[in-house]
């Protein structure tokens, strides 16, 4: 058994960064060390943890082992709570250092992402911010992993583990150009809706989703002409086309939007919302804190505007 005596603690926040990066060079210029010296503690962390932790992956790049994806939540979870223990008070967000891994679907990432970047330039300039790549359905998993450490998601998710924090609700509208031949009455009737080709957003290629559910419930249905896997390419479709999309209204805060209009749906349709979900292993960690905090504070913009 290893002796907690014996361990060196420096060793162990080179190591968190560089199972973090997954790269010597960008956990160097992370932590402001050489990268002999990094490789170095690479060297130890592998001798004592008796495993390799990070091996080449071609081409150039390096993956984490097992031994090293199961230590690395762990770890950093351990490394926070120290970092608390020996606080004199609430941390000094300007001297803080660090990633923050954030999963989130294309339109809270366009809405929000440059808000979120500018914020924590002023308030914690040294940490950076990681949007992962949305995979459609496993965005909880990879949290519980430790892949990430935030997630945005219209996803219920529940468990001791987990914090959810609901983000707003939003309805739905029916979208389309300006000039679209459905634009000319203010309001839209089920006809002259259900009379176009719609466009639907399915990471998995789906054609039907709720909206389809509700009319099916009133014997009505669409044409789902073109499935697209992102919002905002829906959208870019919708400014060139006479496609027609029933999406909730938090897609109108992007900047494509203020090219469109939107119209009331004219059958019910139960609005979305949107949450943002994080790990307890986190908890202690100010980093992580502060972009929760300030997903929150950023989350009304998705509101956006109604389109005109």
């Amino acid at each position: 058994m290893v002796k907690l005596r014996g361990i060196d603690l420096n060793l162990l926040v080179i190591l968190d960064a560089l199972l973090d990066e997954a790269h010597v060079g960008r956990a160097a210029g992370r932590l402001g060390l050489s990268q002999p010296a990094t490789s170095n503690a690479l060297a130890r962390a592998r001798a004592l943890f008796e495993d390799p932790l990070l091996v080449r992956a071609p081409p150039t790049g390096l993956r984490r082992t097992r031994r090293a994806d199961a230590i690395r939540a762990p770890l950093r979870a351990a490394l926070a709570e120290l970092a608390t223990i020996v606080s004199d008070g609430p941390p000094d967000l300007t001297e803080l250092r660090g990633a923050v891994r954030l999963v989130a679907s294309d339109v809270p990432a366009a809405a929000l992402g440059a808000a979120l970047a500018a914020e924590l330039a002023k308030r914690a300039p040294g940490i950076d911010l990681i949007f992962h790549p949305w995979h459609v359905g496993d965005e909880v998993e990879r949290l519980e992993r430790g892949e990430v450490d935030l997630v945005v998601t219209v996803a219920s998710a529940s468990g001791a583990s987990l914090r959810t924090e609901a983000l707003g609700t939003y309805p739905y509208a029916i979208i389309m150009r300006h000039d679209h031949p459905a634009a000319a009455p203010h309001s839209l009737d089920i006809d002259r809706w259900l009379a176009f080709p719609h466009v639907v957003v399915s990471g998995r290629g789906d054609r039907r989703g709720s909206v389809d559910a509700a009319l099916a419930r009133i014997g009505r249905d669409r044409r789902v002409a073109t499935v697209v896997p992102t919002f905002l390419q829906a959208l870019e479709l919708l400014h060139e086309t006479d496609l027609l999309a029933a999406f909730p209204t938090g897609v109108l805060a992007t900047n494509v939007a203020t090219r469109l209009t939107s119209r009331p749906p004219p059958i019910v349709l139960e609005p979305v919302s949107l949450n943002l979900v994080r790990h307890h292993r986190t908890d202690l960690d100010p980093a992580v804190t502060l972009v929760a905090e300030l997903v929150h504070d950023l989350a009304p913009r998705l509101h956006g505007r109604e389109a005109s």
